[in-house]
């Protein structure tokens, strides 16, 4: 990873685009759903499948996190948290497991020190993956069937971009590996929100790695 010049990546116009587009997006699945969770009832078991789902759901979440930079062209790189959101879209196939696609976006202003030189920094990803969810193997009444712990394992690529001063950046594509735990709950049969949180392995000998932290809303079909 080295410094060059360049115009600034439009990619910061395209995460705004993509935020509004969640939010639309989750409203809209609110507005759909009001109906059916003033008649059955928030975290109602009768009504909500649980467990018995199959079929497709997408995610929209808010994120925090940091990407942990090595040294830099000798230079000694300290970088702050960023903020940036995720958006997931998967098919529960059984019980116990389903498989997702994912993009996470993390990005911030002058969080980052090159040196004597602050820069703001864009990481994305695009990760695809199995997920597991261990209650669904076995039979249990201490979590109700709506709490659903998980874990994930999602591999794919994306890439890291550090701005500098002077119009100056430095960027990186990589492979990319993500590791997360983490727990959705079920509000009505269709609407939920979940937690969670883990890292983003990189194959960059300039980036150790990322931890991230999100919180959001989905919707399953």
């Amino acid at each position: 990873m080295s410094f060059r010049n360049s115009a600034r990546s439009p990619l910061s116009i395209l995460t705004l685009g993509l935020v509004y587009l969640g939010a639309a997006g989750a409203l809209g699945a609110l507005g759909a759903t009001s109906a059916s969770a003033q008649s059955g009832g928030w975290f109602d078991e009768d009504s909500i499948r649980g467990y018995d789902y199959t079929g497709a759901y997408g995610q929209f979440g808010v994120a925090v996190g940091r990407v942990d930079f090595d040294d830099l062209g000798g230079s000694n790189v300290d970088s702050d948290a960023s903020g940036g959101f995720t958006i997931t879209g998967g098919y529960r196939f059984l019980p116990w497991l389903s498989a997702e696609g994912n993009f996470t976006f993390l990005g911030g202003d002058d969080n980052v020190e090159v040196g004597p030189f602050d820069g703001d920094t864009e990481a994305f990803a695009f990760t695809f993956g199995p997920k597991i969810y261990p209650l669904g193997l076995i039979e249990t009444d201490a979590i109700p069937d709506y709490i659903q712990p998980y874990g994930l394992i999602g591999i794919g690529g994306g890439e890291i971009e550090i701005d500098g001063p002077g119009g100056s950046s430095a960027e990186q594509d990589s492979f990319i590996a993500r590791f997360i735990i983490g727990f959705d709950v079920w509000a009505t049969d269709h609407l939920g929100f979940f937690v969670e949180g883990g890292g983003l392995a990189v194959e960059d000998d300039a980036v150790d790695g990322a931890g991230i932290f999100t919180v959001g809303g989905q919707y399953r079909f």
